[in-house]
């Protein structure tokens, strides 16, 4: 059933939208979690990536594969790099236009968790959004009247997510909102709430068992620690996007916009009507009976042939993808060798499966 699912995830690559910044009533802005804007980079949110446990609820980027919401979020926090919000506020998201498929509409959402809602479960946001100006499109997103963020280590972190409905994406991002407004949840073992249940537990487990050689195989292929999440993606998402068209700061420099995607030209077929032919039917001859040698007469004719074509163009996609990467052999092998004689850091491949899936809490922090 996985290989259905990523043999329909096309490598068509290419087009993005970044997010820059999301600025809020008060604070600092906060940037998109993990992109980077000064590379070729850009931010899938997939949901049957998502759905089949491969990423979180952010999706994953080009150059370091899944998002790690927790330790993302947790970075901000010590950079002091998280917009502040109220119920109600509202905030001004800037993406970065890089091509035509990081064009909107752009829709939002709201994990009140930070980092458990997965696939679903996501608050609904209302969005405005401005024509795009100078390379750069500009959202206006409202907070919930209601909302009480409750993620993270200060326990008032809420994770807003934006992306288009391109299908070589979906592109956006997400961003960090820290809440000032209520008095911060104290998070404990005891008082977290979760939905996973047993069943999905054990199907998830046994995913687990055959996903496991892909990610032994991207923990050997992986040149460091920090590569570990991007040959992750290539094992178990062959068929997905991979490429990205250029940096945000790129585009943004630019100051232009990209010209909207054209819809794919599917062709109109050309159906000629087909020429059925009329038999040509001489009239029969009667000879004079009396005349010798008798005329008896032939009979000549020729049916008509009956000709038409349909001609049509249809609409040609270019596909691009990444596939795996590949393994070095014998290189691998005096690597591997050599790195355990010099006493290496890289993490088991239990450990490996426990950072590769995407592990949710509310803590923000993934163990």
């Amino acid at each position: 059933m996985r290989a259905v699912i990523f043999s329909a995830l096309l490598a068509m690559a290419q087009g993005q939208g970044v997010i820059i910044a999301a600025q809020g009533p008060a604070g600092p802005a906060s940037p998109g979690l993990l992109v980077d804007q000064n590379k070729v980079d850009a931010n899938i949110i997939n949901k049957q990536e998502i759905v089949a446990n491969v990423v979180n609820e952010c999706g994953r980027t080009i150059l370091q594969g899944n998002i790690d919401i927790g330790e993302e979020t947790e970075n901000q926090l010590g950079n002091r790099t998280v917009t502040q919000v109220t119920s109600g506020a509202n905030v001004d998201v800037t993406i970065a236009q890089v091509s035509a498929d990081g064009a909107g509409p752009y829709s939002c959402d709201l994990d009140l968790t930070s980092n458990s809602n997965g696939a679903a479960g996501q608050t609904k946001l209302t969005v405005q959004e401005f024509e795009p100006q100078n390379g750069q499109i500009r959202l206006t997103v409202t907070m919930p009247a209601d909302m009480a963020c409750v993620g993270a280590s200060t326990g008032d972190v809420c994770t807003v997510r934006c992306f288009n409905d391109n299908a070589k994406g979906p592109f956006g991002g997400c961003f960090a909102v820290q809440q000032t407004d209520i008095t911060p949840k104290q998070n404990t073992p005891d008082n977290i709430p979760t939905a996973a249940k047993l069943e999905g537990v054990l199907s998830q487990v046994q995913q687990d068992i055959v996903d496991f050689p892909a990610a032994v195989k991207s923990n050997q292929e992986a040149a460091t620690q920090g590569e570990q999440g991007l040959t992750a993606v290539k094992e178990l998402l062959p068929n997905a996007n991979m490429q990205a068209a250029g940096s945000a700061a790129a585009a943004i420099s630019a100051g232009t916009n990209p010209p909207a995607a054209e819809a794919p030209n599917t062709g109109t077929p050309n159906t000629a009507t087909p020429n059925t032919g009329t038999p040509n039917t001489p009239p029969p001859n009667n000879p004079a009976p009396n005349t010798p040698p008798p005329n008896v007469g032939k009979a000549k004719g020729k049916g008509g042939r009956a000709k038409g074509k349909g001609k049509g163009l249809a609409g040609l996609a270019a596909l691009f993808g990444g596939g795996g990467a590949v393994g070095g052999g014998q290189r691998q092998r005096q690597q591997q060798q050599q790195q355990q004689q010099q006493g290496n850091n890289k993490r088991t491949p239990e450990d490996l499966l426990s950072s590769r899936f995407a592990r949710r809490d509310i803590f923000g922090r993934n163990d």
